[in-house]
């Protein structure tokens, strides 16, 4: 019988799984043990809701992990369709939902905030400011902008912490899925979301350019909070006619 000094480091802790995770797990094993096959269509959103005995929303959100996944895909008039083959789910076990996406970046970029007014290189600040312009005048001419990305990575460059830095790429790779850009598109829908936005980049930058970390990391994880909070709003509505049902 192991005593308690030998079992250290023998077992990990239990983790609970959220229900959007056991969802996607789901659909992964039927993949895995040919229920469903590459280029199949899914079942509607309803009738998965109904087979798996969860809510809308946490097969949207299900869906969207495994989108982000490389798992399905979703298209308008055909549903959500498996792109995946057995192949690449043979180690399936660790899901990222645009949930844990959001935990990431708001745990990282307000510490970039910071770091980037305490530091305050000139070079840096010259480049942030110039992304913030590039936005400034694409909001100006057409009341839209096409993402405040280069804002986020100029902020990070300027914290001058590659550990950091790459640790937010990480976070970004999975911001590129045709859902999350719907996601993406359905939370600055209303123009209220768009100017808050830019003004709270406008905010950030001039927060750094003075030197004053603790209001850059308060107004970017602001940002952020609001951010995934519309973005995510998007998960809790039905997807368009034709979509997942």
């Amino acid at each position: 019988m192991l005593d308690q000094e030998d079992s250290d480091g023998v077992f990990t802790p239990v983790a609970v799984r959220s229900a959007a995770a056991q969802a996607a797990d789901q659909i992964v094993n039927a993949l895995r043990h040919g229920s469903v096959k590459q280029h199949q269509r899914l079942p509607p959103e309803r009738e998965l809701a109904r087979q798996l005995k969860v809510s809308r929303p946490t097969v949207r959100e299900a869906l969207a992990a495994l989108e982000l996944a490389g798992v399905v895909e979703s298209h308008q008039g055909r549903g959500t369709v498996v792109i995946a083959v057995p192949e690449q789910v043979a180690t399936w076990g660790v899901e990222v939902t645009p949930t844990q996406v959001f935990e990431a970046r708001l745990a990282i970029e307000p510490q970039l905030a910071a770091l980037a007014a305490r530091k305050r290189y000139p070079e840096d600040l010259e480049q942030l400011r110039a992304a913030g312009r590039a936005l400034d005048d694409e909001y100006e001419r057409t009341a839209q902008y096409h993402s405040d990305l280069p804002v986020h990575r100029a902020i990070a460059r300027a914290a001058r912490n590659p550990i950091l830095a790459d640790a937010l790429e990480d976070a970004l790779k999975h911001t590129e899925s045709p859902r999350w850009v719907e996601l993406r598109r359905h939370a600055l829908m209303p123009a209220s979301a768009r100017e808050g936005h830019v003004n709270e980049v406008r905010q950030v930058i001039e927060h750094i350019a003075e030197g004053d970390a603790d209001a850059a990391s308060e107004v970017w994880r602001t940002h952020l909070a609001y951010y995934r909070d519309e973005m995510l709003a998007g998960l809790q509505e039905p997807r368009q006619a034709g979509g997942t049902g």
